[in-house]
């Protein structure tokens, strides 16, 4: 399923002054990836090109430059690929501007009838850039995640609400670390916060985190000694905005009681916990973990609970 939608830019034959806006995405894209901008995209008779790049290619001896024509197509509101008529003389175009290479920058896909026309024409390099193509590059390269944000802000805000990485809080970023194995434990990754108890009165001993499997298990001999037993939680539970507040409240009314000792080092522990998972917090909840929240009980009840 795609992430972004190419709706969110308007239809080019739409007036309004936000007609030329996909070809202006296409300018801000091809310059983010490396291109040089050669000749920029302008209203009127445009001689079959929207955008003329230059790249240069390093070679041992010399450096090379490729002209490469570009032609823009935004049929993502109706949904039809791009055909070959819609793309009649690439020929002809790229000799009037002195191109060696064709790019279509397409919001959906080229046809099959389209992509064999180019592909026939040996005498010329090409490219397509289909709208996968063009939300793949905009997500995995840092350098174009402002340009997907400022050019489909609806798809950008959805897809890091439910994609969330650390908010920049602290100068250095601490990630989780197993305790056995020392593996970075992160959102993504499953993980055990564990803490180790004994007696009628609650002495909490140890509070760490762990990778699941075999790292617990070497853990489970080290630390479930002399009577203690063990509690465990799912580390993604820290990472959940709603949930760490209930963490925290907890926290805070274990220290006010009597019946509950903290070793010196379950507490540096549990600490250390709460600073690092606060980054992650830091931003909206995601669809599923909304939905988590509401199991739990109706939000309002819920945080009524927490002391």
């Amino acid at each position: 399923m795609s992430i972004l939608d190419f709706k969110e830019i308007p239809m080019a034959h739409k007036g309004g002054g936000e007609q030329d806006k996909f070809e202006l995405f296409s300018r801000d894209f091809f310059q983010n990836i490396g291109y040089r901008i050669s000749s920029a995209p302008g209203r009127g008779a445009d001689g079959g090109k929207d955008l003329i790049l230059t790249e240069v290619r390093k070679g041992i001896a010399s450096n090379t430059e490729v002209r490469w024509l570009v032609s823009c197509k935004h049929k993502a509101h109706s949904g039809s690929s791009v055909s070959k008529t819609d793309e009649p003389e690439i020929s002809d175009s790229l000799k009037a501007h002195n191109c060696t290479g064709f790019i279509g920058f397409y919001s959906t896909l080229p046809s099959s009838g389209l992509v064999d026309k180019v592909e026939g024409m040996a005498e010329i390099e090409h490219q397509f850039f289909d709208s996968s193509k063009i939300e793949q590059a905009l997500l995995t390269n840092s350098k174009c995640l402002e340009l997907a944000k400022r050019y489909f802000p609806k798809s950008f805000k959805n897809w890091t609400d439910e994609n969330p990485k650390p908010a920049v809080i602290f100068s250095d970023h601490e990630p989780f670390r197993c305790h056995h194995c020392d593996t970075i434990l992160d959102y993504n990754s499953w993980g055990k916060y564990e803490e180790t108890e004994n007696g009628l009165v609650k002495k909490i001993r140890n509070q760490y985190v762990c990778c699941g499997g075999d790292c617990d298990r070497i853990l489970a001999k080290r630390y479930y000694t002399d009577g203690y037993s063990d509690a465990w939680t799912d580390l993604k539970d820290y990472f959940t905005p709603t949930i760490y507040i209930k963490a925290v409240m907890s926290f805070c009314n274990e220290l006010n009681d009597e019946k509950i000792i903290y070793s010196q080092e379950a507490f540096e522990q549990k600490k250390s916990l709460l600073i690092r998972a606060y980054p992650y917090i830091c931003r909206n909840l995601t669809q599923k973990e909304s939905a988590q929240v509401m199991d739990l009980g109706m939000v309002p009840q819920f945080l009524g609970g927490l002391g």
